[in-house]
């Protein structure tokens, strides 16, 4: 006889608590891993027999748990009772025109409600998180809604409301990002799984080898005031020694961002005085390694405190390792860039008065150096930046001192005067420069631009180059003399910035090189922007040999500024060609060109062995030099035989650049100089986009 189902049978709950936990009968506080197994040591140990997402979503009937359980249920109902308001309002103003006739003047009506959307968005902030959610988003309109003030209960709920910090993890903008394990997960960093945390631990030196890059760090690195406060780390730098276990792993990983740059520097120094650097690249690369284990163990694309900063030094390095061009630096940048618009770094820290001063100037800070890096790399790729100008306003940082600012105090003290030079005054004034570049080059990459806006834009950029403070400003070097050596740097770095700006402005009348006026003058404007770039090549070069006024700081300069370089070594390759064509000035700006080239090709064949880009530049000077020669002695000799057009019908003479459309953006790629034996180095050219300003950042193959 069958048994009858049994109806009072209770439901099997599921297992909440880890295999450990349960077995020995320990309270488990449910999280990965678990107070205990991490208490203990053995992270690995903690397993659950149900997924993170059930473990969230049952109900939790521990005491500590119901007043959590209480307030999501009451935030269920405010929802059912705010989306009730907006009907009854929604037939309020639908009957609101047959109405307002029977009303009284001193009938007030019902009470007006606040707009829903807030075009700042909503920034979610604490302690170790923060979210960014843009104001069309619809966790934005609740949140909006939630706080109307119609509601004559609405303050203290949302009070209570506020207590539970666990809302912020599991907001809806962030579903999708807490799928899967973060050491198993194939990411653009690395697709191997990441190192346990333990083992990742055992792999950071000795204290003293790791102070001494610190110290390296923050003296030599000048981006270092605008990713970290120099005193806030080092007092979170103190503890970590303390007890290395209690340290979250991604400040385990900026630590070795920081190491990572340090080892970079040490190894530029040593190279720029011919030693070996087998030793040093096998540390960066050790230490670079690590720092991608630390930001996969800490789920990098869910951003807790300080994966942004991680990320833009680790974006520094590589950029840094390598010479030339390479399109994973622009991935890797947007990347970046994109967790950065996640945390709201996009939009002033003013909206939200919850955000610290000090606080603020940091993200100010970090936001400024991801634009700089944007623009560089995107224009030396020549793809679109990341960041569009219209969806930011974050404003440039105050100048101020480290030792200015401190989290102790509530207050900003007012700026340091823009006479004192620094390399924290020279970023944000360079800044301004790049602002102008950005819209500059966002303007003229989609097609050629109207008169009127190169007027415009040419008058903006006249105003931000006037605005430089006197000491920034480019002064011939005789002049220079008793000047701090980073000074003249930088001076001749700003210099350069606002030649390839002007360059970016009028490229395309260049390229195009009709007889119009317009034309004549963009193209006298690139040959003088390109000589002046090739010339800050040659004094550099000099002033970085022994005895030279930046032979201390030649590790700034050995690898800085090489695509600015290119970039005017291709516009006069290309200006010299169409002499010939009787299509650019008169013969001293011929002879001009002639010697900047041969110049700039000696400079290019120094570091040709270590760069693909610097030889291919050196043969496409060669070649475009013996075309000139030919052309000339050909041109001579017809002139002397008083031939001048008696050429051999049928028969064209031998050209290196058949198959250049000088009607198409000439900007400078990796393929610009094609290494074939024949030095027909211009016939395969692709033009994609100009280059950037190497001082911050170089290139390097992911």
């Amino acid at each position: 006889m069958a048994q009858p189902t049994s109806h009072n049978r209770r439901r099997d709950k599921p297992i909440l608590s880890c295999t450990f936990c349960r077995e020995r009968k320990l309270r488990c506080d449910r999280q990965s891993p678990c107070r205990g197994c991490a208490r203990r040591g053995k992270p690995g140990e903690c397993i659950y027999t149900c997924s993170e997402e059930e473990r969230k979503n049952t109900i939790d009937y521990r005491p500590h748990a119901r007043g959590q359980q209480a307030r999501q249920r009451i935030a269920r109902l405010e929802n059912l009772v705010t989306e009730m308001r907006d009907m009854m309002q929604s037939s309020h103003h639908a009957s609101d025109g047959m109405a307002s006739s029977n009303e009284t003047p001193n009938d007030p009506g019902p009470p007006l409600a606040p707009a829903i959307v807030d075009d700042m968005g909503k920034l979610s902030l604490t302690e170790n998180h923060a979210v960014y959610t843009g104001s069309s988003h619809w966790v934005t309109i609740l949140e909006d809604v939630s706080s109307c003030s119609i509601c004559p209960w609405r303050v203290p709920l949302s009070e209570e409301f506020s207590k539970s910090t666990t809302s912020l993890e599991s907001t809806p903008a962030d579903a999708g990002l807490t799928r899967g394990s973060p050491a198993t997960r194939i990411s653009l960093l690395n697709s191997a799984p990441c190192l346990p945390r333990e083992q990742i631990l055992a792999m950071i030196p000795a204290r003293k080898v790791v102070d001494r890059h610190i110290s390296h760090f923050f003296n030599t690195f000048d981006l270092a005031p605008f990713i970290l406060h120099r005193n806030k780390f080092l007092a979170e730098y103190a503890t970590f020694w303390a007890n290395p276990s209690v340290v979250p792993i991604m400040w385990v990983g900026l630590l070795f961002s920081m190491m990572s740059m340090s080892a970079l520097l040490q190894q530029q120094d040593i190279g720029a005085l011919g030693l070996s650097t087998v030793e040093p690249h096998d540390m960066l690369e050790t230490y670079r390694t690590l720092t991608i284990h630390c930001l996969l163990a800490g789920d990098y694309l869910r951003p807790s405190r300080y994966t942004v900063e991680t990320l833009t030094l680790h974006f520094a390095v590589d950029q840094h390792v390598n010479l030339d061009t390479c399109i994973s630096s622009w991935i890797l940048i947007e990347v970046v860039i994109r967790i950065a618009l996640r945390v709201g770094l996009h939009r002033d820290p003013s909206h939200w008065p919850e955000i610290r001063p000090v606080q603020a100037e940091l993200r100010r800070r970090l936001w400024m150096s991801l634009y700089q890096m944007d623009f560089f790399t995107s224009t030396q790729i020549g793809l679109p930046r990341i960041i569009k100008d219209s969806q930011c306003d974050t404003r440039p940082p105050a100048h101020l001192f480290d030792h200015d600012i401190s989290f102790e105090n509530e207050e900003i003290p007012p700026e340091q005067p823009l006479t004192e030079s620094s390399p924290l005054l020279y970023v944000i004034e360079r800044n301004a420069i790049i602002k102008v570049a950005a819209e500059i080059y966002d303007a003229t990459e989609a097609g050629p631009p109207s008169s009127a806006t190169i007027a415009t834009l040419g008058a903006k950029l006249d105003r931000a180059v006037d605005a430089i403070p006197a000491w920034l400003k480019h002064k011939p070097l005789e002049t220079s003399l008793a000047e701090n050596p980073v000074t003249i740097l930088h001076q001749m770095t700003l210099d350069i910035l606002i030649h390839k700006a002007v360059y970016l402005l009028h490229r395309r009348s260049f390229v195009k090189g009709s007889a119009a006026d317009e034309s004549t003058g963009s193209t006298e404007l690139c040959i003088n922007a390109a000589l002046a770039i090739l010339e800050h090549q040659r004094r550099m070069s000099e002033e970085t040999e022994p005895g030279g006024l930046m032979f201390l700081i030649r590790w700034k300069v050995a690898t800085s500024l090489n695509h600015e370089f290119l970039q005017a070594t291709t516009m006069l390759c290309f200006a010299l060609t169409r002499f010939h064509e009787g299509q650019v000035g008169s013969c001293h700006r011929r002879s001009e060109i002639l010697e900047t080239l041969n110049v700039a090709r000696g400079l290019w064949e120094k570091i040709a062995d270590r760069s693909t880009e610097a030889r291919r530049a050196a043969k496409a000077i060669t070649a475009v030099l013996q075309q000139d020669r030919d052309q000339s002695a050909a041109a001579t000799s017809r002139a002397s035989d008083g031939f001048f057009e008696q050429t051999l019908p049928g028969v064209a003479a031998p050209s290196y650049f058949d198959n250049f459309d000088y009607a198409q953006d000439m900007t400078l790629d990796p393929s610009i100089f094609a290494v074939d034996n024949d030095l027909a180095t211009f016939e395969n050219m692709d033009r994609t986009g100009p280059q950037y300003d190497a001082n911050l950042f170089c290139p390097e193959e992911q």
